[in-house]
């Protein structure tokens, strides 16, 4: 065989490798692109995922933490018993502060809730664990059973729909943050709220609870001890290690 044509089918089978490793290492470098594409996705969402939690973990513990106390003071304090004989000013604002802080836990959940539906969350552990958590909160404020005991203590009792009305009204837009979300209005906004039957309808049923108990000498408080037992269970999920609340600020009611 000629030098010629050696040397050009030689020339054609480096050509033909050429072009197959050029092919090969371009389908390697797109499947490299689209790996890396995936995992800044994953990153991505994850970073939001984080910052949505750091943004707002520390006003719904700070809610938590009020409501929590709230209850406990009422059940183990009686916070609310002899109220005959305090002064007219401090009746007013035992009844008007407990109402806020049932109004300002729900306000905080429901812009979680919207918070997060906006966001790929995908099957993230943390998401899964603190939904349940309110799920489970949700549930005790609105149960008409528990471990089996029917017709369960009415007291607090709200469904989802009322505490998720009472959220909707304690929001209002950020003030001081250029990007888009809501916070709960203070405890001065909500006082004036108060005068406004449209707004204070949704308190009704709250407001005649706490009416009885500070008549009564003496209160079951089953629902009080739910709430309050599943309110401490988000806390040790929020502050796991008890930087923001000390250990024994978290009693549960026995």
């Amino acid at each position: 065989m000629k030098i010629e044509v050696v040397t050009a089918i030689i020339a054609a089978i480096v050509a033909i490798m050429s072009a197959i490793l050029s092919v090969y290492g371009q389908m390697r470098v797109a499947r490299l692109s689209d790996r890396l594409a995936q995992q800044r996705e994953v990153a991505s969402r994850e970073a939001q995922t984080t910052a949505l939690m750091s943004k707002y973990r520390d006003p719904l513990l700070r809610s938590a933490i009020d409501l929590q106390s709230r209850l406990f003071n009422i059940r183990q304090n009686y916070v609310l018993h002899n109220f005959d004989q305090r002064s007219l000013s401090e009746q007013e604002y035992l009844i008007n502060n407990t109402l806020y802080v049932f109004a300002e836990y729900f306000g905080w959940v429901e812009i979680l809730r919207r918070e997060i539906q906006f966001l790929d969350l995908g099957d993230l552990e943390l998401n899964r664990r603190l939904s349940e958590l309110l799920v489970n909160i949700t549930k005790a404020f609105g149960t008409n059973h528990f471990n089996g005991q029917s017709n369960f203590d009415s007291t607090f009792q709200l469904f989802n729909g009322e505490q998720r009305a009472i959220g909707e009204i304690m929001m209002q837009p950020r003030s001081t943050d250029q990007t888009l979300g809501y916070e709960c209005i203070g405890y001065a906004a909500f006082v004036q709220k108060m005068s406004d039957s449209e707004f204070a309808r949704w308190f009704i049923k709250l407001k005649a609870d706490l009416n009885e108990i500070t008549t009564q000498s003496t209160l079951s408080g089953e629902r009080l001890i739910l709430i309050h037992s599943r309110l401490i269970d988000l806390i040790d999920f929020l502050d796991p290690r008890c930087v923001r609340v000390p250990l024994k600020y978290r009693t549960r009611i026995k």
